[in-house]
């Protein structure tokens, strides 16, 4: 299992009227995030009031899910992965704790603290993670990684193909544009890649 933190920095600069509507929002998505992913979430997703996103899974897909949901809204965040144990498990995120939550925690802070301020994930592993895990975590990273360096469109029109799998004409339809428009914005983007990259994980 990993653990994964994700401080949402945006929400310091809102006034309160704003992080409301923020806070309604990524509530909204942890909880379409549990729904359709809920065999590979060990507890429940959880936003703490300190503005962190925690969740306890044993797959990268929930993870990614969010992370492209939160892209797609402009949220900006930072995150810490960690593999360890469970002292104490809890139906919610935010009230389990032990080593696989302080090593997520330690990964995150290490990147508030580093001189490389623009790195946006980190993460620490426990002595004895396992190669699943450490795979698990790299591969998460590396989708999340993907998936930063694209426009918010390139990103609905790849959430379209990837998480709903609709093809381009569906695509055009659902976002009010052409189907060449489609074909030529995600061509220009690494979706189909992700895609395959995914669908070989999945397996």
């Amino acid at each position: 299992m990993i653990a994964v933190i994700a401080d949402i920095m945006s929400s310091r600069e809102v006034d309160k009227r704003e992080r409301q509507k923020m806070d309604e929002a990524i509530r909204y998505l942890l909880d379409h995030t549990y729904e359709r992913f809920q065999d590979y979430c060990l507890a429940v997703p959880a936003l703490t009031q300190g503005d962190s996103i925690e969740l306890l899974v044993n797959s990268w897909q929930p993870v990614v899910f969010l992370f492209h949901n939160l892209l797609m809204e402009d949220f900006e965040f930072r995150v810490g992965f960690g593999t360890g144990e469970v002292i104490i498990m809890k139906a919610n995120a935010d009230e389990c704790d032990g080593p696989v939550f302080w090593n997520a925690r330690e990964a995150l802070d290490e990147i508030k603290t580093a001189r490389y301020m623009s790195s946006s994930a980190g993460f620490k592993f426990a002595v004895n993670t396992s190669d699943e895990e450490r795979n698990l975590v790299i591969n998460t990273i590396l989708l999340y990684v993907a998936l930063l360096g694209l426009t918010t469109t390139q990103l609905r029109y790849c959430f379209h193909y990837i998480w709903k799998k609709k093809h381009t004409t569906e695509i055009a339809e659902v976002t009010g544009t052409s189907k060449g428009n489609v074909s030529r914005i995600l061509g220009n983007t690494p979706c189909y890649l992700i895609e395959k990259v995914m669908t070989f994980l999945s397996q």
